[in-house]
């Protein structure tokens, strides 16, 4: 199990530490509406109506006191994180008598949980005079509410996701604050309950610790996997990374397709334009494009047609990504000399621009939010600090993470549906897993080589991958099992699709 306090991003913050075919589209329906019925949104609100919700709260406390979780009343935790000002829960040191052990739970109701399942909630404390601790627990033993019998006790409860202010320190955060804890480790979908376990030892009313804290907006998100096909530079629909290049000196693109290693060629192009491919038309499957000038061509796997659209100028940096939601990559530029994004959006045809970023900053397209549509974001070599506007809230995200010479290479590492900071060093690849905000670093590769991550594999994480010019072989390590993977495609004037927006 994995876990993250999370505060929400705002512009002074730094951060420490991503058209379905009609083959498929009743499945992904089904699929959606599966974690629609799974997904909490409890707003407390009406906390005496929990109970009919599946939510359960018992009091193993020694001594037993009279508190229990309750509806946000008084002055010293209201106002609510979000709605009426009442609308949170809240606990408090009357749930043991003198100085004793407080263990007073609140269980969220029974679902089925899977890998990657995220549960976030906001909580906050008036004072630290009296330090106060919360855990976030989980059980997978279907509806069980065995908590145990005594304060020390967990019963089923014996994964901890969270532990906040386990030292008794000023660690309890005084705003409303979010975390965020992700499952992971399960051999297989799992049903059984989170919990919120108000767990503070020498407490009380007599005792040195305890006081009072309120939760509020908790959330609980099923994990949706990409659908199959939905892999970057996938040119054929079989949801894994084609090994590819564009070979400047015949205007031409090579293609080696994952499912069967069979080769495609396809002349589109000539030794000037910058390769611009993503999935224009929304079928799942690349399109091969350039960019030339001002002037993006493309011909859509959907059908072999060609399409010619003015926009941009000499100069500017091609960015296309799905920026609408809509599952078609939208024709984008960003413009050093002003630091502004101009995109047309797929979905109506309208024409948006963002000033966004400085001439030296390097603009990337990513998805770090995790809604399906990609976010404005630079990574900034002066200060190796990358910014980012969120799509889901239109919030400032800054995270200091590499330096002036490290090449960007944000990606999905850990199947999370979500943009994981990464960046490649002579060899060396660093990154930052959004899951969890684990560090990670692993060698592979030279500095020599050019970074080519990708899904090659189809397990809906980004491999490390490399594409050595000097002998024309790709290297790779496969994220579903660690196995190292070789492949010799390409010369040392090609250029490997995949890297096509690494800069």
């Amino acid at each position: 199990m994995s876990l993250t306090p999370k505060v929400e991003s705002i512009s002074s913050m730094i951060l420490r530490g991503c058209v379905i075919s009609l083959a498929i589209l009743g499945l992904c329906f089904a699929s959606a509406n599966i974690a629609n019925a799974q997904a909490i949104n409890e707003d407390f609100a009406n906390v005496a109506g929990l109970p009919a919700a599946g939510w359960f709260q018992t009091n193993k406390s020694q001594p037993l006191g009279a508190s229990t979780w309750s509806q946000c009343s008084g002055t010293a935790i209201p106002p609510a994180q979000a709605g009426a000002a009442t609308s949170c829960i809240l606990v408090n040191f009357n749930s043991t008598t003198g100085v004793g052990t407080i263990s007073n739970w609140l269980l969220a109701p029974t679902r089925t949980f899977s890998n990657g399942d995220t549960i976030s909630f906001y909580t906050r404390t008036p004072s630290i005079a009296f330090p106060d601790r919360l855990q976030l627990r989980l059980s997978t033993n279907g509806s069980s509410t065995n908590v145990g019998t005594t304060a020390t006790d967990v019963g089923d409860f014996t994964t901890l996701l969270l532990d906040i202010n386990p030292t008794y320190g000023g660690d309890y955060p005084l705003t409303w604050t979010q975390f965020t804890a992700t499952i992971s480790g399960l051999s297989a979908p799992t049903s059984g309950r989170v919990a919120f376990r108000y767990f503070v030892e020498n407490g009380g009313p007599d005792g040195d610790n305890s006081n009072i804290i309120g939760i509020d907006t908790f959330v609980y998100t099923p994990f949706t996997a990409p659908p199959t096909g939905s892999a970057d530079f996938d040119y054929t629909g079989d949801g894994r990374t084609d090994v590819s290049v564009f070979r400047p000196s015949a205007g031409s693109w090579y293609i080696s397709n994952s499912a069967n290693n069979a080769f495609s060629s396809t002349a589109f192009g000539n030794s000037t334009d910058v390769i611009v491919p993503a999935d224009y038309d929304g079928d799942n499957k690349t399109d091969v494009a350039v960019y030339r000038d001002g002037n993006w061509y493309r011909l859509n796997s959907n059908g072999g047609t060609f399409s010619a659209t003015a926009f941009g100028s000499a100069g500017d940096l091609p960015v296309p990504g799905d920026f609408d939601g809509d599952g078609k990559a939208d024709i984008a530029v960003y413009r050093p000399s002003q630091g502004t994004w101009y995109r047309l959006n797929s979905s109506n045809g309208n024409f948006v621009s963002t000033t966004f970023g400085t001439s030296t900053d390097k603009p990337q397209i990513v998805d770090f939010d995790g809604d399906a549509k990609s976010d404005i974001a630079v990574f900034r070599p002066s200060n190796g600090t990358w910014y980012s506007l969120l799509s889901s809230n239109g919030s400032l995200s800054v995270v200091t993470f590499g330096n002036s010479t490290d090449v960007p290479v944000p990606a999905d590492y850990d199947g999370d549906a979500k943009t994981d900071v990464a960046v490649y060093r002579g060899g060396v690849w660093y990154r930052l897993n959004s899951s969890n905000g684990a560090f990670v670093s692993t060698s592979f590769g030279n500095a020599t080589d050019k970074p080519v991550p990708g899904d090659y594999d189809g397990d809906a994480k980004t491999d490390v991958a490399v594409f050595r010019p000097s002998d024309g072989t790709w290297y790779r390590l496969n994220s579903s099992n660690g196995a190292f993977a070789s492949q010799a495609f390409g010369n040392s004037t090609d250029i490997p699709t995949p890297g096509a927006y690494i800069r």
